[in-house]
């Protein structure tokens, strides 16, 4: 089995439909607990501060209206009434519910800020994340989904959530503990009268009835709204594959302008749609069928709820008319008791959903905390290996995560500084892949490159990124400015762009450009953004290249999108500048092995023959074939 593979179950443990409680349950411990808190609070300290006193408002407000409108209503029953004292009460109620609702207001878009605070080093800490993984890793299509899981959770579950559910249970405490105060001054308050009903509703008996009926009331709100949330988790998970698809098909497909030509000109839209479409009924079709159920689970929760306020206000009502207390007081226990089922209903869900989203918040860290093997290095890479140095590989092979076959398989050969090396072989062959190794962006997983007799991962990776300048066949131009695409920085040597970009062939292009080195690229920020040409991107990427000015230049197709004559002129150019310099080109245009020193031919993800051009064509083996297939268009 594959060190990928056991990192991927590590991270995300296979587990049954019917298991998701048990494994929530073993996801939580309060040292994750500690970590969550302290993670969110790094940059929004006083986010769980606020999350307490929005809850501690929040739970107080409703009992200003349940209070003062019972007092209120006292006092309009009582005919020796005083209108000073109920002009002040309803002037108390008018003012304290607005300060109330304008000071809860305030603080939870305080809050609000403060969780957009968080939430924006939880998108850095993700990006970072994926900047800094393995690249082989970066491809692998599980890990991809988990990252866009965490990416699409928002504030609504993982490790963002975990405010709003603190303040619930605050919140639903704070509740229980105000109404259970009120319930004791209720069953506190003895019926007036000898006859039975008055006896009944002193005696515990009452009590009892009372509390058996509310806690089934409530077991039903809380097992149905627990089948309910299941469902509705299991329609998230089942709706999560095609949301993702849905989303990558309209960013990589409808959004980015350079795939606008083939969708015009090949008339598919149709195509799109239709898979979008099809995506779209996937998706609905999980969460039509979740609403179908919760339907008929709602009317199962409202129910014996409805059968019990009823009971409730007749309990009330039947104390007021024996005279346990005045009228404005039925107002008082009927708010009451709807708040303590309320805050009891919303307890259970609120733990319930803490102790779920433990496991998406242990996904979150475990996907923060994903070992790289790049990052295993802490040897400092000597400044006499920039000077004099030697490439080897000894019987490397390497295998893609989830691919059946090695892209590599026992690839040994040697090249030091000033070397130029040509790389060919068919697509597939493993050219680039040979690359990817040796720039680090993947670690074989057999055998071991080494520079200088040391295995290249003892080096740190930072260090070692700078021995490499490199132009990728799929190399990016991003929409900054054109100087910054260069530099790959924000500030840099205008000098050396503008060198970088002559030596590169783009000096006249350069010179049309009325911002110069500040020209916005691409439109996507600015609709003064300049659209490159294929081939202008390539020269752009090339002088990225020439400016980083590392000790070893590595060109995989840097000339595929360049007529023969720009690619000749190339060419001698990157000839003249790695002239110091080891150098590996690999093109499938076989005129640039002619001023390389040797060639390495790779066939299947082997390396089947290496020497100078000359050799080669004289062994008449597979490189002499490539070469006299191409020379039939030469002649």
């Amino acid at each position: 089995m594959s060190p990928t593979g056991n990192r991927m179950r590590w991270l995300r443990p296979e587990r049954s439909k019917n298991s998701s409680q048990k494994t929530a349950g073993k996801s939580f411990s309060f040292g994750m607990l500690k970590r969550a808190v302290g993670y969110l609070a790094k940059d929004a300290p006083g986010i769980f501060p606020m999350t307490l006193l929005v809850a501690a408002m929040q739970a107080a407000y409703p009992y200003i209206g349940i209070l003062l409108s019972a007092e209120i209503l006292t006092e309009l029953a009582d005919p020796g009434r005083d209108m000073e004292h109920l002009f002040f009460l309803a002037l108390a109620l008018v003012g304290l519910n607005f300060l109330g609702k304008r000071l809860i207001d305030f603080c939870s878009q305080v809050l609000e800020v403060m969780k957009y605070t968080a939430m924006k080093h939880v998108v850095r800490t993700v990006a970072e994340k994926a900047w800094k993984m393995d690249y082989a890793l970066s491809a692998d299509p599980e890990i991809n989904e988990t990252k866009e899981r965490i990416t699409h959770w928002f504030y609504g579950r993982g490790i963002m959530a975990l405010s709003r559910q603190l303040l619930n249970i605050f919140q639903a405490l704070l509740t229980i503990a105000i109404s259970a105060a009120l319930v004791v001054e209720f069953f506190r308050a003895r019926a007036v009268g000898e006859g039975g009903m008055a006896v009944f509703l002193n005696h515990w008996s009452a009590v009892a009835v009372f509390l058996v009926l509310m806690v089934f009331s409530i077991a039903c709100s809380i097992l149905s709204a627990a089948r309910g949330e299941k469902i509705y988790r299991e329609a998230d998970e089942a709706a999560g594959k095609p949301m993702n698809q849905m989303n990558h098909l309209l960013e990589s497909c409808f959004t980015q302008y350079q795939r606008g030509k083939d969708i015009r000109m090949f008339q598919a839209e149709g195509l799109f749609q239709d898979r979008l479409g099809k995506l779209q009924e996937e998706f609905a079709g999980y969460y039509g069928r979740a609403h179908q159920a919760s339907r008929i689970l709602r009317i199962l929760e409202q129910f014996p709820a409805r059968v019990f306020n009823l009971l409730v206000y007749l309990f009330v009502g039947l104390k007021a008319l024996y005279g346990a207390f005045g009228v404005g007081s039925i107002l008082k226990y009927t708010g009451m008791v709807a708040q303590i089922g309320n805050g009891i209903s919303r307890l259970c869900d609120s733990f319930r959903y803490f102790f779920q989203n433990f496991e998406n918040i242990n996904t979150f860290f475990q996907y923060l905390d994903m070992p790289n093997r790049t990052a295993d290095g802490d040897l400092p890479l000597p400044q006499e290996t920039l000077q004099d140095y030697e490439f080897e590989f000894r019987a490397v092979t390497f295998t893609y995560p989830g691919a059946a076959a090695p892209s590599l398989q026992n690839v040994s050969c040697r090249f030091r500084k000033g070397e130029k090396i040509a790389i060919v072989g068919r697509n597939g062959s493993g050219k680039t892949t040979f690359i990817k190794l040796l720039c680090r962006l993947c670690d074989p997983d057999q055998g071991e490159i080494l520079l200088n007799g040391v295995d290249i991962r003892r080096y740190k990776y930072e260090e070692y990124l700078k021995f490499f300048s490199t132009v990728f066949q799929d190399y990016q131009i991003f929409a900054f400015r054109l100087g910054e695409n260069v530099a790959a920085e924000s500030e840099y040597q205008e000098e050396r762009v503008k060198k970088a970009l002559e030596e590169a062939g783009f000096g006249e292009r350069l010179a049309s450009l009325e911002a110069g080195l500040h020209t916005q690229l691409f439109k996507r920020f600015s609709e003064e953004g300049v659209e490159l040409s294929g081939g202008e991107s390539q020269k752009v990427a090339i002088a990225r290249c020439l400016y980083k000015d590392a000790p070893y230049v590595v060109m995989d197709e840097p000339t595929a999108a360049l007529d023969p004559v720009a690619e000749a002129e190339i060419y001698q150019r990157m000839n003249r500048f790695t002239r110091d310099k080891g150098a590996i080109f690999i093109s499938h245009r076989l005129s640039s092995c002619c001023f390389c020193d040797r060639v390495f031919v790779f066939e299947k993800g082997q390396l089947v023959e290496q020497g100078s051009h000359g050799e080669l064509l004289a062994a008449e083996g597979r490189y002499r074939k490539l070469w006299d297939a191409q020379a039939r268009y030469y002649a």
